[in-house]
This record gives structure tokens, sequence and C-alpha cells, in this order.
């Protein structure tokens, strides 16, 4: 059923709408603690806990207006899923060993969307409840968080092994894991104290020693449920390095904000007023993080109040100061208290989830229509900013096809004079071209491939250019940073192979700068076909 809900708020100084909710056909079990996530298409839920706190190794799918429910090797309650591949496979780990939410375990399994099957295959380096996952631009997982202590970064490979990777500075239950470059990350968010979860300044970075960051002292990120992740708050680009986020927070007063955070940096996002927290209904209560769209421009921040209502925040991030949406409905049955999941449409879709009692989950699936911004690809005329550049260069055509023209005519009436020259470049390939000099001199001479840390931004930073200079001429070359940095690392590592034949492998990965011997193995792999050792007996049979 599709209904348009609601009475307008007090506030008159906040754009206020009606929100269109569906409420799509109730998953076959009640589940909290579950996660969800969109792969091959279709919404999943995985694990979680039913009726009576009792742990249910079950999963299910939604396909074709139903719910089809499937068996999981093991239950994961308040376990972590990470999608991989872009898709076509989902680590599933963790959760509580117990009922109740006693315990945490080392279950493993991973799950094949096209085939809707999972395979039981390994274990954490700890038992783990509570915990987050990302997967780095490598195609390795990088896990921490942990139900009130016995924390660490650990690492799965990809295949089938997991291993621990460091010890971090302050134990955290459902952290914000962030991808910072293609290879590192950091970690973040509140901690368990004996009278709840409290702020926490210190970050815990991957690459790197922890750090403070002092506005985390007075605002405390939403804690990140098990639908959240990485992505569901990223606002950046890769393709340029840029790896932007945003992120839900509160204070001691109760206030609500967006952080936005770049690299390592934090801030305030400005908005034009401040993020609405009462209604004519009564407070707000929100206890959920924000989700982004990057299509959109948007990120959305879900609550609730104590009549059943519910609310959503919109906020244009791109925009500065940020304006603000509230969306609300009237009293809706069975809304669950559950992280929200973005659909490929641009809606909200909450699955299950409780309201104070965990022994009487919901099994009701909420779809939240906010998918109003459009993107280019949804519209006749191109998007917020960029319209004047397109101006610009319908300009720049018709002073072109002037300055033809004229030429034309002056070629009528006066002599053609032939000369064989070089065509001269255009001025701003000729820019470019003198930066990737500069670039390729850099990491000839210095050989700062041979730092297994070594992002985009150092190179930026030694040139005095801005990172994203940097990223267009590698690009350009028709390679990533990643790529173009272990095409130097593979040919040191080839250099060491010919010149010192009795070399460990393991020793040839780490002094040509590679993080470890795995992505050295894979990288060279892809690169020749063959193994390290194969490669280095080939050459000496050729020679």
């Amino acid at each position: 059923m599709s209904l348009l809900m609601g009475q307008p708020v007090a506030n008159t100084d906040l754009t206020q709408k009606k929100l269109e909710v569906e409420r799509l056909p109730d998953m076959t079990m009640p589940r909290a603690g579950h996660t969800s996530f969109y792969a091959n298409g279709e919404l999943t839920v995985v694990g979680g806990h039913t009726s009576g706190f009792v742990l249910t190794p079950t999963a299910e799918y939604f396909s074709e207006g139903s719910w089809h429910t499937m068996p999981t090797v093991y239950p994961h309650d308040n376990g972590m899923a990470v999608v991989m591949n872009k898709g076509q496979r989902v680590l599933i780990a963790g959760g509580h060993e117990k009922n109740l939410g006693i315990g945490q375990s080392y279950e493993v399994e991973m799950y094949y969307p096209a085939s809707h099957s999972f395979e039981g295959f390994g274990c954490l380096d700890r038992k783990r409840a509570l915990t987050q996952g990302v997967e780095l631009d490598s195609g390795r997982v990088l896990i921490t968080g942990n139900h009130k202590g016995n924390d660490s970064f650990e690492m799965f490979d990809g295949q089938r092994f997991f291993c621990q990777v460091k010890d971090v500075a302050v134990w955290r239950s459902m952290p914000y894991v962030l991808p910072i470059a293609h290879d590192d990350a950091i970690a973040f968010g509140a901690v368990w104290r004996e009278q709840g979860f409290k702020p926490c300044d210190t970050i815990d970075r991957l690459k790197g020693k922890p750090f403070c960051v002092p506005l985390l002292k007075e605002w405390m990120p939403m804690l990140y449920g098990q639908n959240s992740n990485a992505q569901a708050a990223f606002i950046g680009d890769k393709t340029t390095g840029d790896y932007s986020y945003i992120i839900a927070a509160q204070n001691i007063s109760d206030e609500m904000a967006f952080i936005l955070v770049r690299d390592t940096v934090f801030s305030l996002l400005s908005t034009t007023i401040p993020v609405p927290t009462m209604t004519q209904w009564g407070r707000i209560k929100y206890n959920r993080t924000a989700i982004a769209n990057r299509h959109a421009y948007r990120a959305y921040l879900v609550g609730n109040d104590t009549t059943g209502r519910a609310y959503i925040v919109a906020v244009e991030y791109d925009k500065q100061p940020a304006p603000l949406t509230l969306y609300y409905t009237d009293p809706l049955l069975d809304f669950g208290d559950a992280t929200p999941v973005l659909t490929p449409n641009g809606d909200l879709v909450v699955t299950g989830g409780i309201t104070d009692d965990n022994f009487a989950p919901f099994a009701s699936v909420w779809l939240l229509h906010t998918g109003e911004r459009k993107t280019a690809a949804m519209t006749e005329t191109p998007p917020r900013k960029v319209w004047p550049w397109v101006l610009c260069g319908l300009l720049a055509v018709a002073v072109v096809i002037i300055i033809r023209a004229k030429r034309h005519e002056d070629t009528q009436t006066m002599p053609v004079k032939v000369t064989e020259t070089e065509p001269k470049p255009e001025p701003q390939q000729e820019t470019n071209n003198e930066l990737m000099s500069h670039i390729t001199q850099l990491m000839e001479t210095q050989q700062l491939y041979l730092n297994p840390e070594l992002k985009v931004t150092d190179v930026a930073e030694a040139l005095g250019v801005h990172r994203n200079a940097v990223s267009a001429c590698i690009n350009a070359q028709g390679s990533t940073f990643s790529q173009w940095v272990n095409d130097y690392r593979l040919q040191h590592a080839k250099n060491l192979l010919l010149e010192n034949s009795d070399m460990k492998i393991s020793a040839v990965a780490l002094e040509s700068g590679f993080a470890n011997e795995r992505s050295f193995f894979r990288v060279f792999k892809d690169a020749t076909g063959m193994t390290p050792k194969e490669w280095a007996a080939q050459q000496q049979s050729v020679s």
C-alpha cells in the first residue's frame, strides 16, 4: 500500500514534506541484529536473532514480490557483511556465540548471490561480534571492532585466510572503518563504558600511528549498525583520489550534526539550520547512521518518535551552507529500529529491527521513497554545477567555428605557404605533459615506489601540486595511480630476480615496495601470467 502521511511539524523555518511510504511483504520471520544489503540486484538479509532473542541460521532475499528463505552455515547475530567483487560475493563473519546476545564467534562463510548459496570456509583471527569490515582496492578486507573488547585490525586476504595486522589503541564496538587510500583506512567511533557508549577522539590508522581529532570529543558519531558500511557514507570519487565521507553525530545536549571526513581531516558540515530534533509530536530519536546517495548529492538520517512516526532529514551536502528537508509520516505499525539500506533507485528500505525489546523483533519491511533529486542520466538538462561548463564549451566551439571561417576567407586572397612542422600541442596537453615528466622524474630518481605506503598525495606534495592534477595525468596514460606505481615495483622486482637468483621471494616483494608477498604474487602473475619463480626460470633458460 502506498500512503502520503502526516501533518506539518511546528518548525516553520524548516522545509517539510510528507513522505511517501510503502509497506512491502513481511520477511519470513522477525529479525534484529541482522545484516541487509543489495547483491546481484536483490535485497538480502542474513542472520540476526528472531523472537525470543534466539539466533537464526537463515537468510532470505526479496525477488518477484516475495521473500525466499535460505539456510546459512552459521548464525550471525550482530555479525558483519561485506559485499565484495562488485556484488559477486559477500563475506559474512562473526556474531554472538549464543542466544541473548552472549559471547562472540570465529565463524565465517561466503555468500554467492548468483547461486543463492553459502560456503563455510574459515575462521576469524579472533572471536568477534559488533564488528565491521571494508573491502580495500586490493580485494582484501580490513576487519576491526568487537563487543566490549579484544579488538585489533585483522585482514582477510580475499581468498581463504585471516590474520592479525596490528593492535588498535582503542577497543570499539560497531566502529566506522573508512578507506582513505587504495591500501589505507581509519577506524573510529564511540567506546563502551560502564554507563554506555561515550565519545572518543582517538583514530586508529591501518598504515600509520593513532592520532586524535578534538572535534570527536564533543561530537560522537552515531553507532555503526550491522546494515552500515563504508560505501553507505562515501561521497567522494576514488578515480581522483578523493576519499570523502559524511557522518551523522550527536553531542551531549542531544543536538545532531553532520561531519565531513576527507582523508584524515574531520569538520562539521555547515547547514542552513540546525538538524531538527523536536516536532509538535515530541522529540525525534536518531540512532542510525547517515546514508549517502552520491548520485543525488544527498545524505539521509532516519529517526522516529514515541508515537511511531518516522522522520528523514535530507541534507544536500554539495551546497554551502547545506539545505535541510524534513520528511515525516503518520504512525507506522512495526517500524523497526534498523539502519536503512539505499536501493538502486535512490530510496531507503528498512528491514525488521526492534523498538525497545530484543525479544520481540519485527518482520516488517518499509520502503521510504526518497529518490527525489534526479541524476544527470535521469534528466534532460545537465545536473547542477555542470551547466556553466557546458555553456563555456558551446561558446568555445562557436569561437573556433568563427576563427576557422575567417581563416578560410583569408586563404581565398592570400598565397598558401606550405611548411613541414610538427603540430603544436594544445596548452593543456603541454601542461599535462610537463607535469607528467616531473612526476616520472621524481618517481625514477627518488624511487618513491619503494615505499609500500606511497599515496598520490605524497607525490602531489613533493611537486607542490594538487593530488587531482597528479591523478589526472596518470589517468591520461590509461592507468590508475596504484597500477602505475606497481609497474615500477614490478620492474624493480624483475631486476632483483635476475641479479639475485638466490634471493627469497618474500624479500624481493618487500624490497620492491609491495606491502606483502601476496599482493606481489597477484600483481606479478596478472602482468606476466607466471609466478615470480616461473618467470625467473624462463629468463635463465632463454639466456
